[in-house]
């Protein structure tokens, strides 16, 4: 090799040796970064593994209306706790949507269910305050007998109401139960995200509630046309969604729900021979609606979702008693499909942590201050007037039993279609936003009436009445009513209340009316009346008052009455009488039955004073005293009534209008209506009556009654050894149209009488 071939040849080792030396380093780091590569995969993918092991497919339930079959939808989900199942976003129709509210808002399943199980659902569908919760003034109404059903009076017409239920003891129900979330409006933000379904009534399409209110949307995807009035929500009149998407799959598929867990209470439809009235047509028309769309989204469901179908047999839409067995055949359902279920289950450790982050969603409102309230109220009443009966202020701590009363005493006052609430935060503070909406029918309304005594043995009488109320006739809430009667006692009325302050604590009340009426005299042979007259009076009557609470008032007033009395039946000697009465009057009442018909509790007691004065224009001066005392006891069922009534002219004589009469139904049964009078008087009540029957619309009962009682002309003559026994067997049903009575009656000295009465027995 020459020379320059050897150098060329260093040259090139040279440089190899110079690129070796360059990216040696580079070469390396390279090997580094690829081993670590491959070590870092080797650790990663267990892990990566791990992870892709606990992603789950999102599992979403469909719950479908059916009234109060829908507490199957709970033993369901019962089930699906115990499985540890995960539930990731909820839609449900009318009870669907008020069991998937609820469990959406995190509530448990069991919570749920013991919610269902004492829950009083007939006094839940009814709007109007129980009675010991109205005003006196409103109690007074009991004492007529005017039908409940009223028919308003406005600029327009006459209006009805929209339903039969407006739903404000509903609505405060779920209020109750929502309050932990109720400062979120966003469903999506629930601890589970949550759609209600509703139908918009104007046009029939199906309505998704995403937003709002939680207890309003539950609320309007349950209006069950005809019974409950339609919700108002973002310019939309909503009504159960039954009609429209009974069995919302589409809503929670659409919500992201991978699996569909669809359970279906929805009510069969009859069959043909179960088709046998208007009323069982009717409802098959709205089963057929509710039906078709049910097995349209039962037929979008693929393999992989689970289709629960509860065998809920007997139990009917209102059965609303039976909702702990309705529970059970919900729990059995998905027992039955547990190997469907299976697949869905998840470990215990990763389900208590999807419920944990769930729980974390839900506020509650513990020692809570109200700041302020404030209310929306479009009637002509004076706010304080609504202020004065809510009675929560500010300052005061957040307490729902108080703020739940409040709203029961606004809507007391007769004037509301309905009174709701929200808790809402405005700068940092808490506060109560109440919602009075006047009924959209009329607040003035008509009312009817019919009392009616039968004794089937030719002796029988009735009164048909009609009354005109207006009301609120100023800011305090001042009420007019005009009436007319015909019958055994025609008479024509009208009388002003008027509260003197917003809080109706004074009132003045005054009335004009013309009566008349048969006043019967018996000789010591109480069968056959000695002399009748026909009793015609004018009366003008003024008070002031005092109310206590909802339990009593006090009043003290004058009267001043002129009449005439005419023979109808006597010897020719007697001569028709013409009269003047006046007198002072001072009056005190407790009252807290809480039936007037069929009481079961509570106390009813009056004391009576009466002062006739020639300085008012009577023609002879006189006093008398007036006692009435009744308590009502229930143990379940059965129940015991007792009552003394007692009446005395202390002094003076009493003119014919003003004499005390027995006789009738429970008025010593057995006797002919009003057949003794007298000066003096005294009854002593003691009843039984059990109730077997008992519904939302109507309950019935059975009972006995023994009495002891007389009326005498002279005070010195009143013994206890006189007293008249009777006793009386009944059976009577509460009616829309009043309580109706049939029953038989004895009296001593051999006076027997069957009854067909409609009217007030117990107390008047």
């Amino acid at each position: 090799m020459d020379v320059i071939e050897r150098s060329t040849y260093l040259i090139a080792i040279l440089k190899v040796q110079r690129f070796i030396l360059f990216f040696l380093p580079a070469l390396f780091h390279s090997f580094l970064l690829l081993m670590l590569s491959v070590l870092a995969t080797s650790i990663t993918t267990p892990i990566a593994s791990a992870q892709e092991q606990f992603e789950r497919p999102k599992i979403g339930l469909a719950l479908s209306g059916g009234g109060a079959r829908g507490a199957a939808h709970v033993g369901v989900i019962q089930v699906l706790e115990e499985m540890h199942i995960p539930i990731d976003y909820i839609a449900g129709t009318s009870m669907g949507a008020i069991v998937g509210g609820l469990y959406a808002s995190g509530m448990s399943s069991d919570d749920i269910a013991k919610q269902m199980e004492q829950m009083d659902w007939i006094s839940m569908f009814q709007d109007k305050p129980t009675r010991p919760e109205r005003t006196q003034r409103l109690k007074d109404d009991d004492n007529t007998y005017l039908f409940e059903g009223r028919v308003g009076v406005s600029a327009s017409g006459l209006n009805f109401a929209k339903a039969s239920v407006i739903g404000q003891k509903f609505d405060l129900v779920l209020k109750s139960l929502t309050l932990p979330v109720i400062e979120i409006s966003d469903f999506d933000n629930l601890p589970i995200p949550f759609r209600a379904v509703a139908m918009d009534i104007t046009t029939g399409e199906e309505v998704i509630l995403s937003e709002g209110d939680l207890a309003l949307a539950m609320h309007a995807s349950m209006a069950i046309p005809g019974v409950f009035s339609p919700v108002k929500l973002n310019d939309k009149l909503l009504v159960d969604g039954g009609a429209a998407n009974n069995l919302p799959v589409s809503v929670v598929r659409a919500m992201g729900a991978d699996i569909v867990i669809a359970i279906d209470i929805s009510t069969p439809l009859l069959k043909q021979d179960e088709l046998k009235g208007a009323l069982s047509i009717i409802s098959q028309l709205t089963g057929l609606l509710t039906r078709r769309n049910t097995e349209a989204q039962i037929k979008t469901l693929t393999k992989t979702d689970v289709f629960i179908v509860p065998d809920l047999g007997a139990i009917e839409t209102m059965s609303f008693e039976l909702v702990t067995e309705a529970i059970e055949k919900g729990m059995s359902a998905a027992e039955i499909q547990k190997q469907e279920l299976t697949i869905l289950s998840i470990d215990k450790e990763h389900y208590q942590s999807h419920v944990d982050e769930q729980s974390g969603k839900t506020k509650q409102h513990v020692d809570t201050v109200i700041h302020f309230v404030r209310f929306e109220n479009d009637s002509k009443l004076d706010e304080q007037v609504l202020r004065d009966h809510f009675g929560v202020k500010a300052g005061q701590p957040l307490e729902l039993d108080k703020i739940e009363l409040g709203i029961s005493k606004v809507h007391g006052l007769d004037i509301f279609e309905s009174v709701t609430y929200d808790l809402v935060t405005e700068q940092g503070k808490t506060g109560i936003v109440v919602e009075a909406k006047q009924k959209t029918w009329g607040t003035d309304y008509l009312q009817a009436g019919i009392e009616l005594s039968s004794d089937f043995s030719g002796s029988s009488s009735y009164n048909i009445g009609l009354a005109y109320t207006a009301k609120p006739i100023n800011r305090l809430n001042g009420e007019w009513r005009t009436g007319v009667q015909l019958g055994e006692d025609p008479g024509v009325f009208t009388e002003i209340y008027q509260p003197l302050d917003s809080g109706a604590r004074y009132f003045t009340h005054g009335g004009l009316s013309w009566t008349n009426n048969v006043v019967s005299l018996y000789n010591d042979d109480i069968s056959r009346p000695e002399a009748a007259y026909d009793v015609a009076e004018w009366k003008l009557r003024l008070a002031v008052g005092r109310n206590f609470g909802n339990w009593g008032d006090a009043r003290i007033g004058v009267a001043r009455i002129t009449g005439n009395a005419d023979v109808s039946i006597g010897a020719p000697a007697l001569e028709d009488i013409d009269f003047d009465d006046g007198y002072f009057f001072a009056k005190g009442r407790v009252d807290t039955i809480d039936n007037l018909d069929f009481p079961r509790f509570g106390t009813s007691a009056s004391l009576e004073w009466l002062g006739s004065s020639d300085s008012l224009g009577a023609d002879n001066d006189y006093d008398q005293v007036n006692l009435e005392l009744g308590h009502a006891r229930s143990w379940g069922d059965d129940s015991v009534i007792a009552s003394i009534g007692y009446g005395s002219t202390i002094s003076g004589d009493t003119p014919i209008n003003n004499r005390y009469e027995l006789g009738g139904f429970m008025n010593l049964s057995g006797l002919n209506r009003d057949q003794l009078s007298g000066q003096h008087f005294a009854l002593i009540t003691l009843a039984y009556q059990r109730r077997f029957f008992k519904s939302r619309f109507i309950s019935t009962y059975a009972g006995a009654a023994i009495q002891a009682g007389d009326v005498w002309e002279d005070k010195n003559d009143m013994s206890t050894t006189d007293l008249l026994a009777s006793g009386t067997l009944f059976v009577g049903t509460d009616t829309p149209v009043g309580p109706i009575y049939l029953g038989f009656g004895h009296a001593e000295g051999g006076h027997n009488s069957g009854y067909l009465f409609l009217g007030r027995p117990f107390f008047k």
